[in-house]
């Protein structure tokens, strides 16, 4: 018996050392290993969403700028469309004009040869003819050449008559014909073209180089400046207040409005704004609207002085251009030569009730 309670001991021990009792601060560890590997696998999914999101903002950006562009690319075309169709209307009409001209010159010369040179009442007619012309095409083209060619071959008529009693008529025919020669005579069709090729050309203008020391030169400045201001005594705080309220107020003129909507190192997008605003000013001169043209002008200028190497030749060549296009007026005032039709008329009722 005594055997069999033994052996029953040591079997009983046997159990106990191969069935251990788990370890409480191991289960404790455990939930501290999943706690701390939902929180990493939490934080992960967090920046994954949020490297989605500013993805798609990036997306969003950039189709939003493509937009734009092509929004501008869209305007330009339509632009130049319709500068093209009015262009062709009006060398439409000039051209049907000129071979109404010439058809009416052809049927007054015809009947001029039925009757004598000396003929004074066809020759006041022709002049008359002369004349209306030279209106017509003042009120209608503002063409001053063709009206001062016109207004010489009619007082070269009334020359060739020889009569002391058209004096008058030809004293005012020369006052009209030197009022017009004084006119400063624009040619829009020449700048229009001008600006058409700058605009092929734009895009090959060279950039200036930036200079990174500025930053720090101004850097320097400013930290002077706070040196300065504060080794002044309490006497110079009125004036040091009153500068720094004038340096808070910016003065901007009704003209100096518009500004360049990039940075300089963004070529692609200060050629595409140069781009367009030179076709502003074509089409200002083809409507001869002074007043657009020289604003498109001084911003182009702007941009060209600050943006552009002046060192190069074709980028000084164009400022120089555009500085005398400011002074141009593409719509000058005409005086009115009519007074000269109206005595010659006045002439000519006299001679029919004579």
């Amino acid at each position: 018996m005594s055997d069999a309670n033994t052996e029953n001991k040591k079997g009983n021990e046997t159990m106990k050392d191969l069935v251990k009792i788990p370890d409480p601060n191991f289960a404790e560890i455990s939930k501290r290993f999943v706690f701390l590997l939902k929180l990493v696998i939490g934080f992960f999914l967090i920046s994954i969403i949020l490297i989605l999101s500013a993805s798609y903002y990036m997306q969003r950006q950039i189709h939003a700028v493509s937009d734009s562009i092509s929004s501008n690319a869209d305007m330009t075309r339509a632009i130049n469309s319709a500068i093209e169709s009015n262009t062709k209307q009006l060398r439409s009409e000039l051209e049907q004009l000129r071979i109404q001209q010439l058809e009416n010159g052809d049927s007054l010369a015809r009947l001029y040869q039925k009757f004598p040179k000396d003929n004074l009442e066809w020759a006041l007619a022709e002049t008359e003819y002369l004349l209306i012309i030279a209106n017509q095409r003042l009120l209608l083209e503002k063409d001053v050449a063709t009206a001062i060619a016109a207004m010489t071959a009619a007082d070269n008529r009334l020359k060739d008559l020889g009569d002391p009693a058209l004096i008058p008529v030809r004293e005012q025919l020369a006052a009209d014909i030197n009022a017009l020669r004084a006119v400063n005579i624009v040619d829009n069709t020449g700048l229009a073209i001008y600006l058409a090729d700058l605009i092929e050309r734009s895009d090959s203008l060279p950039l200036k180089a930036m200079k990174p020391d500025a930053a720090a030169g101004n850097g320097k400045t400013d930290q002077t400046q706070v040196q300065e201001s504060q080794d002044k005594s309490w006497r110079d705080i009125p004036a040091i207040i009153w500068n720094e309220l004038k340096g808070m107020v910016v003065v901007k003129r009704s003209g100096e409005t518009r500004q360049a909507l990039l940075l300089p190192d963004q070529e692609y997008f200060l050629y595409q704004n140069m781009r367009l605003e030179l076709e502003n000013a074509r089409l200002a001169v083809l409507r001869r609207d002074t007043d657009n043209l020289q604003a498109s002008v001084s911003l182009l200028l702007a941009w060209i002085q600050e943006y552009f190497d002046p060192s190069n030749a074709a980028v000084s060549n164009i400022v120089t251009t555009l500085e005398k296009m400011q002074t141009l007026k593409l719509d000058p005032k005409i005086p009115d030569i009519n007074s000269s039709l109206e005595t010659l008329r006045a002439f000519m009722r006299e001679q029919n009730s004579g």
